[in-house]
């Protein structure tokens, strides 16, 4: 059952406060649920049209958060419309939401709500009772009933919500929440048939409303992540022999620095950059005693700052390779976070900056880091093909005959380059990214083929390789080895020769720091490309195939 009320953290157990339990009582005693109980006249209002607005606010807000919870994203768009800015309900849900997206559940599809009504209504102010049903949470990947904590299991949910008029609307300001056994004690689920709930409950239905998420990765915090395949196995070293970082492991010579990454400002990007960064499980794991330290602490931070985001406001997630690196925790910082490791072993450590400085747009860039740029030299592409050679004739391959094609893996690499001057320091690293390789021929005439070859149509080859491709070894079987990138001619070159091409396409980041090290802007500029060609004559071979 979904309840917003079991997680336990400090913003929801201050719900329960004595006031609270006060109104718990008084609702326990109710038993007709027809009436409603205390309700004060409102000056120039009808009491049935005031119960009215109040009911069918607070029913919006519940069902907007069975919504959030189907989905799996706390940033669902229409939750938080009825409920009051940076209230302790803002944060239940929120809370509540991040715990079960971090955890891999999602809510039920289907659920009913019922027996609502206001047990007291004043100007400004009423409270709600209400019950919900639903057949509880699920564990994403593979449909297993969620841990009770975050919504497992059918059953009933009991409300009882404290609401404020504002603006000509009525908002939740923070509600206690309780799982109720049966229907039959006294209280807001008494007498909610649970028999015939399915034939008429509300079924998640989003259409555009349903927002675009991130997948986020296994991994150990049971479908949060916990991989350390980001860039957090690499620490920048300025003033290293081989050229500031990124490097794995690092370099002698070097400063340490930390790495920065924009992820944006919403919270779904947050909790996906978290899921790679290689925190451990028990960062993703609901505690005990509530809600910190680990991913809820962080989302709660979060959230204020999310919702608040003007349009160039971003989360940096910093990785530092040494823990005097990393700030305390404040209004714009969330420390509180355990050492990450990469694939490799290597211990980071994280924080989280809430960045309200724009980035410099590409085009607004000082000239330093164009400077860095200019500096990195990145290697062009050299070619090889199997099969090269055929009977002694060089740079060649054959028709209808798989032709692999590679590059040198020396190139596959990140070139870094820097530049200094103003008291700034710009630093430029570019990671290849794919090869594309091109040729084009044709030749329309059979007059013109000193092959003799009769089928004439254009030849084009335009394929992109997502690595520098697989060399061939001769001294392996053909069986033995494979390719991703290669290419199967059906023309040939008609006895000449043709330009082959290939051209790496390079991701170019960037990063302003002061000769400190504090990092003062990234982002990425245009792809480089470097490229290369080489003669290629592609011959038609007669063959017959006979078969025993």
């Amino acid at each position: 059952m979904l309840t917003a009320g079991a997680c336990t953290s400090p913003v929801a157990r201050a719900t329960r406060d004595a006031f609270g339990a006060r109104v718990v009582r008084a609702t326990r005693g109710v038993q007709d649920t027809r009436s409603v109980l205390r309700v004060r006249a409102v000056p120039r209002v009808p009491a049935g049209r005031a119960v009215r607005a109040v009911l069918a606010a607070w029913k919006s807000e519940i069902e907007a958060f069975y919504a959030a919870s189907a989905l799996g994203d706390p940033s669902y768009r229409r939750l938080g419309q009825g409920v009051v800015p940076g209230s302790p309900e803002d944060d239940r849900m929120i809370a509540y939401l991040s715990a079960q997206a971090a955890s891999g559940v999602v809510g039920p599809a289907t659920w009913q709500i019922g027996n609502t009504r206001v047990v007291s209504l004043s100007r400004s102010s009423a409270v709600v009772t209400g019950c919900s049903y639903d057949r509880g949470s699920h564990v994403r990947s593979d449909g297993r009933a969620a841990p009770a904590l975050l919504g497992g299991g059918a059953g009933l949910t009991g409300y009882v919500s404290y609401m404020t008029e504002m603006k000509g609307s009525w908002d939740i300001e923070r509600s206690v929440a309780s799982s109720e056994p049966s229907p039959s004690p006294a209280g807001p689920c008494h007498r909610f048939s649970a028999r015939a709930l399915m034939a008429h409950a509300t079924t998640a239905s989003f259409g555009a409303d349903a927002p675009v998420r991130a997948t986020t990765p296994a991994g150990n915090g049971g479908g949060a992540g916990s991989t350390g395949s980001t860039i957090w196995s690499s620490v920048w070293w300025f003033g290293s022999p081989l050229g500031p970082g990124p490097y794995t492991g690092g370099a002698s010579g070097g400063i340490e620095l930390c790495a920065w990454h924009d992820i944006g400002s919403s919270l779904t990007g947050l909790n996906n950059a978290l899921a790679g960064a290689g925190l451990p499980a028990s960062f993703w794991t609901p505690p005990r005693g509530g809600g910190y330290p680990g991913i809820w602490s962080v989302d709660l931070w979060g959230a204020a700052l999310s919702k608040a985001a003007q349009s160039s406001d971003h989360f940096d997630l910093v990785a530092c390779p040494r823990s005097d690196q990393v700030p305390p925790t404040g209004d714009d910082v969330e420390s509180d976070m355990p050492p990450a490791a990469s694939t490799t072993g290597e211990v980071m450590h994280l924080w989280i900056f809430w960045d309200t400085v724009p980035d410099p747009s590409a085009s607004s860039l000082p000239p330093l880091v164009y400077d860095a740029l200019a500096k990195a030299e990145l290697p062009a592409p050299i070619i090889s093909t199997s099969p090269w050679s055929i009977d002694e004739i060089t740079d060649s391959t054959i028709v209808n005959f798989p032709t692999w094609l590679w590059i040198n893996a020396s190139a596959w690499r990140t070139v870094t380059a820097t530049a200094a001057g103003g008291g700034l320091v710009a630093t430029v690293w570019a990671t290849p990214t794919n090869v594309t390789w091109r040729s084009d021929w044709d030749f329309p005439d059979p007059r013109d083929d000193p092959e003799g070859g009769i089928t004439l149509s254009p030849e084009s080859l335009n394929l992109v390789c997502s690595g520098p491709g697989a060399s061939y070894r001769a001294s392996l079987s053909p069986a033995a080895q494979s390719t991703a990138c290669e290419s199967v001619f059906t023309q040939s070159t008609f006895g000449t020769y043709q330009p082959l091409g290939a051209s790496i396409s390079w991701q170019v980041d960037w990063a302003l720091s002061n000769e400190s090290g504090v990092v003062g802007g990234e982002g990425l500029l245009a792809d480089s490309v470097t490229s290369a060609t080489r003669p290629l004559r592609v011959l038609q071979v007669e063959s017959v195939i006979t078969q025993s």
